[in-house]
């Protein structure tokens, strides 16, 4: 697919991914949880050139944590993507794009290991662990209690 267009809730921000396949991964990781409420599904297209802020780009806020930046709408606060500047690389909001996501295959799961265990994506897929390291389809992760009080 080429020239895919996406925006924010509000549409303030419009953004053009030059050329994508078809696919949808999510991440596990605490910051992804604690940012999105739940996983991110996410769409990868690579390289800064690939990706074109068509508008609002003034109204994109970035916050940094450690070396990468995450960008969100500072009008309606949809998360727009996740940035490492030293990579050249993007992530984005796979929900930003109406194109990809109608009929996008579901890949991918990153930091599996992280993956607390009160929710499950249904259907079988690649799973990798913090270290990138495969996890067998069977493998149940484990109960993420990290930080969380008893009940």
């Amino acid at each position: 697919m080429n020239d895919i267009h996406g925006h924010c809730v509000c549409g303030a921000v419009e953004i053009i991914i030059r050329e994508y396949g078809n696919f949808v991964y999510t991440c596990h990781c605490d910051n992804c949880r604690r940012m999105n409420s739940g996983p991110v599904l996410s769409v990868d297209p690579g390289p800064k050139e690939n990706v074109v802020f068509a508008r609002g780009e003034e109204k994109i806020t970035i916050y940094r944590d450690e070396d990468v930046e995450r960008g969100f709408c500072s009008l309606c606060g949809s998360t727009l993507f996740w940035h490492d500047p030293a990579a050249n690389h993007y992530c984005m909001n796979a929900e930003l794009f109406d194109e990809i996501i109608q009929n996008a295959s579901f890949e991918l799961e990153l930091f599996f290991d992280m993956k607390p265990s009160y929710y499950a994506f249904a259907g079988e897929r690649k799973r990798l662990d913090r270290n990138f390291t495969e996890i067998g389809v069977s493998a149940a992760p484990p109960a993420n209690t990290e930080g969380r009080d008893a009940p």
